[in-house]
């Protein structure tokens, strides 16, 4: 069977089934213990594009101030370096999605770095939210702010 009949096979048992794209392309939402971070480029190119992801070590209570002290030094998640930032976990129809333990995260609070090699996402800066504001947050290309629905990230680009 050829690749293009595999893909006419596909699409028949999927609009058999009641399924069309956009049902296909369904939106993510981090499942209870996790946490997601949600990526879109209007350009659509996310080749290249990665997270790096790590703890911080303020106090619960004041894990909201981004400079309040700390009990250590920050420490990335295991696997996660600069050169080697995490891939993302997904895609669905607002771009790409990276899917964290909440438990990663004892404050609630992740902080990441959404980049391409030296290139970073949001002005350049270190970003942060909090878990209890929200499992999920939402990023769009070109913009500093950490948007907590989808909704507000859409609404955002207009």
């Amino acid at each position: 069977m050829t690749v293009l009949s595999k893909l006419i096979l596909a699409c028949g048992l999927a609009l058999a089934a009641g399924l069309t794209a956009e049902a296909r392309a369904e939106e993510f939402t981090a499942p209870e213990g996790k946490v997601a971070i949600h990526h879109h480029r209007p350009d659509g190119s996310y080749d290249g594009w990665g997270l790096h992801v790590w703890e911080s070590f303020q106090k619960k209570e004041e894990a909201g101030d981004e400079f309040a002290e700390k009990q250590m030094t920050d420490r990335p998640l295991k696997g996660v370096t600069w050169g080697n930032p995490m891939k993302p976990t997904g895609k669905d129809d607002f771009g790409i999605y990276w899917v964290l333990d909440a438990k990663e995260f004892d404050n609630g609070r992740v902080n990441y770095i959404i980049h391409k090699g030296d290139n970073k996402e949001q002005g350049k800066a270190d970003k942060f939210f909090l878990i209890k504001d929200g499992r999920d947050a939402y990023v769009n290309a070109g913009d500093k702010k950490v948007y907590q629905s989808k909704d507000e990230a859409l609404k955002a680009r207009k």
